[in-house]
């Protein structure tokens, strides 16, 4: 095979494997009919595996004022509902008390400094009741991404958490979608590491089209050789 002929399908491939990556890698795990932050098991261990990539994050707990580089509109800080208890949201603050309430609607996360990292926890969850309840936000090149919320019951909680690696985020954007939910926990900036990096483990998907293109090498060689 000539030199030009490779080098277009290495190309190729490259330019499949960016595809591959360019989605956010995402953080997702839920736990259903839960009323305390250690009865989450899933999420906190969703929320570990975030951290450990993204590294330092700026953080919210809502048991001070809000940070000057971020500003949230849509739902409350409270210490709880009055008649509804765990099912529509509690603090996960060890030792704190305070956490964000949302009705319905939604809520967006604006930040002055652009963001790539950004996650929290959220309680209170009756994905069967209602609706798909998303996250969105514009990735910085007019490309807007969709998250959609893992599915808990009975007052669940789950953590929620994206990297869209290099991007810059401004908002972003939770719809809780006619449910009484609780987050708390917040973690937002610019990640640590990325994810995607050609240097970690290939994700299947890339694996998948660096396959196929040593097939295609393989075959054509077998070709040349039978000449």
């Amino acid at each position: 095979m000539s030199m030009t002929k490779k080098l277009a399908i290495a190309g190729i491939l490259s330019g499949a494997c960016l595809a591959v990556q360019a989605a956010p890698v995402t953080y997702l795990a839920a736990d259903d009919n839960v009323s305390t932050l250690a009865q989450m098991v899933n999420s906190t261990a969703a929320a570990a595996s975030f951290l450990s990539v993204a590294g330092a994050l700026n953080t919210v707990d809502f048991e001070s004022p809000l940070p000057a580089n971020l500003t949230i509109t849509g739902g409350t800080t409270n210490t709880g509902t009055p008649g509804c208890g765990a099912v529509c949201g509690f603090n996960t603050t060890a030792g704190g008390a305070f956490f964000r309430t949302v009705s319905g609607g939604s809520v967006t996360f604006s930040f002055v400094n652009a963001v790539d990292a950004f996650g929290f926890f959220v309680n209170g969850l009756q994905t069967n009741l209602v609706p798909q309840q998303t996250i969105n936000y514009v990735d910085g090149s007019s490309v807007t991404q969709t998250i959609n919320m893992p599915s808990a019951i009975n007052g669940g909680g789950a953590f929620i958490g994206f990297i869209d690696y290099g991007q810059l985020i401004s908002s972003v954007t939770f719809n809780a979608t006619n449910d009484i939910l609780g987050f708390d926990d917040l973690r937002f900036g610019r990640s640590a590491n990325n994810p995607g990096d050609p240097n970690n483990v290939p994700e299947p998907g890339s694996l998948a089209l660096l396959g196929v293109a040593l097939a295609g090498l393989a075959s054509t060689r077998r070709r040349n050789n039978q000449r």
